[in-house]
């Protein structure tokens, strides 16, 4: 009789589902910047219009590279934001760095919305902006 509750308790356990993050996200996606915003005048980020990503998902970790400059962003999911990610990119831009800041939310396992917000810096100057998208899991071909 023991057996059998513990059996049936691994099963309930089972299939119970886990938070929206522990969905795997990986693949290709399409984001579109639907506004954009900036006070620099020598960096243009995230023009308006469709750009196509790759996420990498190991466990908890997220890896997102866009296709045509493969700059990568990382973060984790946590247990207290389920669906809700927050990644980091930081590279050289224009004789200076950026710092990025993206925070997604998802709704399911193949969309969701964000927004950034962006530091460039070259240890003298600084500006920056922000953007909003959306974003759709690409299906396979």
């Amino acid at each position: 009789m023991r057996e059998l509750c513990a059996l049936i308790a691994c099963g309930v356990i089972l299939l119970v589902p886990g938070p929206a993050g522990a969905q795997d996200k990986s693949g290709a996606w399409t984001g579109v910047v639907t506004e954009s915003a900036s006070d620099c005048r020598n960096i243009v980020k995230a023009r308006p219009g469709e750009y196509r990503l790759t996420f990498v998902q190991k466990g908890d970790e997220l890896l997102i590279t866009e296709a045509k400059a493969r700059r990568p962003y990382r973060g984790f999911f946590g247990s207290d934001t389920p669906g809700q990610i927050q990644v980091r990119g930081t590279y050289a831009d224009a004789g200076g760095y950026v710092t990025e800041e993206v925070f997604i939310r998802f709704a399911g396992g193949d969309s969701g919305t964000g927004q950034s917000v962006w530091r460039w810096s070259d240890g003298w100057h600084q500006c920056g902006g922000r953007f909003r998208f959306t974003l759709k899991k690409n299906r396979p071909e």
